[in-house]
């Protein structure tokens, strides 16, 4: 039997989070449905066939014997982002004339509030939970419908029509899990729930480790439908078995429930939190399946020949090729040097691609200009490094980017040029950052800062959402 860990004493004693329009900062994973099966392997480890039949999105192995370990060992998926081989599961979806229907795909959102005086931690390593209620017959805060054409409830009732596009009945089913962990049990058991929720960002104190929230969202999509009442639809139960035979056993939407299993690569689920969250910045799909920060980064300037920068607090660029070009005028340009993170073995790495994350913009409030990135050698240091010992700089440049005066997170794709680095054999990167060649003035923030300078490599493929 399914017990879901969420006492109900628990769930009056907190107030829940809803499902109004997010304003923290926030992660998403778009996965397509992948198969249903009787399993359960939070409740139900090990007994296969013997659970409520669920329908199962993310790693495409999940059944009732997965752990954290055969995720990551088996970390094919459905999801785009290819770090992210969680496994999630939620009962099936019977319609009032008795069709099973098999839902399209849902989109997790991993989403912070209260950052700044509540930080997050990133999820444990074989972490896993539940959210909803199985016996449930009443309205459940943590739950919510949505028919395309209407404003989101807790409440059935409401009768479905036709999407915008006019091609489909579309419903949805939003689940939020807890977000604040014990920090013992990585697994609930039929006695103890090993999570809870906030309540307006902070966790209570039995609870005390906060974790991204998960904002699971399913949609069904119907085209053979011209509306849908919700009053009506039921969601599969635990069945009565004998022997080899099952029968299943249905129950109201009120019943609605989804189970989590947690398989982020730590490096990315780290990356989640504390490169991305804790600083109040929305990840969207760049969460890296790999990263490294800049094991080097300074600055240098023709016109401090002899002057090193090994902490500088921004790292200037600026440089003018007109009048004579570049060997005419005063240059600055910015160093940095990155370990590379290695192409995953075993999977389709034309999914992947590396680039460089900065945070900086223009100085200059004069519309939007191009940065380059030069290669260069890997001989240089910033202990030493100055103007008149720097390394050659390749101006055929691996990447570029349009910049404006917003100071904001931004990317530069350098795939070509790291994947040929790897195939020379080296291990380390390096590029000069230059400016528009046309004398306006950037900064970028450091590996040092708050915001860092790293390299990513990220893992995507594309999900329909039709």
């Amino acid at each position: 039997m399914k017990l879901i860990a969420i006492a109900s004493g628990l769930l009056s004693a907190l107030t829940l989070c809803t499902f109004d329009a997010h304003a923290g900062p926030q992660a998403q994973t778009l996965c397509a449905y992948h198969h249903t099966l009787g399993d359960d392997a939070i409740m139900m480890f090990g007994k296969a066939g013997q659970a409520i039949l669920y329908d199962f999105f993310g790693n495409t192995h999940t059944d009732a014997s997965s752990t954290w370990q055969t995720l990551r060992t088996q970390p094919e998926t459905s999801c785009d982002n290819q770090a992210d081989s969680s496994a999630w599961w939620a009962p099936s979806l019977k319609l009032p004339d008795g069709e099973v229907v098999k839902p399209a795909w849902q989109k997790t959102y991993y989403q912070a509030s209260g950052v700044d005086k509540y930080p997050l931690h990133p999820f444990p390593a074989g972490l896993e939970l539940l959210a909803g209620d199985h016996r449930g017959t009443a309205p459940n805060a943590s739950i919510n419908f949505l028919c395309s054409d209407a404003e989101a409830t807790h409440t059935a009732g409401e009768v479905c029509g036709l999407r915008k596009s006019g091609d489909a009945v579309q419903f949805n089913i939003g689940i939020l899990f807890p977000n604040c962990w014990d920090g013992t049990h990585l697994k609930p058991t039929r006695d103890h729930s090993n999570a809870a929720y906030a309540d307006n960002g902070k966790c209570p104190a039995d609870y005390p480790i906060k974790l991204p929230g998960i904002n699971m969202n399913i949609a069904y999509v119907m085209p053979h439908l011209t509306s849908l009442d919700t009053s009506k639809i039921q969601l599969s139960l635990d069945p009565t078995l004998n022997g080899n035979h099952r029968e299943e056993h249905w129950g109201s939407i009120y019943t609605a429930h989804a189970d989590f299993m947690n398989g982020w690569r730590e490096e990315s689920a780290h990356f989640m939190t504390e490169m991305c969250m804790n600083n109040d910045m929305d990840c969207g799909s760049n969460v890296p399946y790999a990263w490294s920060k800049a094991e080097e980064n300074t600055w240098v300037s023709s016109q401090r020949p002899n002057v090193h920068n090994d902490s500088p607090a921004r790292l200037e660029v600026r440089d003018d090729w007109s009048n004579g070009g570049r060997t005419h005028n005063s240059e600055t340009l910015a160093l940095i040097k990155f370990k590379i993170p290695h192409l995953p073995a075993g999977m389709d790495t034309s999914l992947f691609k590396y680039r460089v994350r900065l945070y900086g913009s223009t100085v200059e409030k004069n519309g939007t200009h191009q940065i380059f990135l030069y290669p260069t050698s890997n001989s240089w240091n910033t202990r030493i490094v100055t103007w008149n010992t720097r390394p050659a700089a390749n101006y055929n440049a691996d990447g570029s980017l349009y910049i404006n005066n917003t100071r904001e997170y931004r990317y530069v794709d350098v795939d070509k040029a790291v994947r040929k680095a790897l195939a020379e054999g080296k291990s380390e990167i390096s590029w000069y950052i230059g400016g528009d060649r046309q004398g306006n003035h950037y900064e970028f923030y450091p590996e040092e800062s708050r915001q860092s300078l790293v390299l990513m490599l990220t893992g995507y493929k594309k999900v329909s959402q039709s």
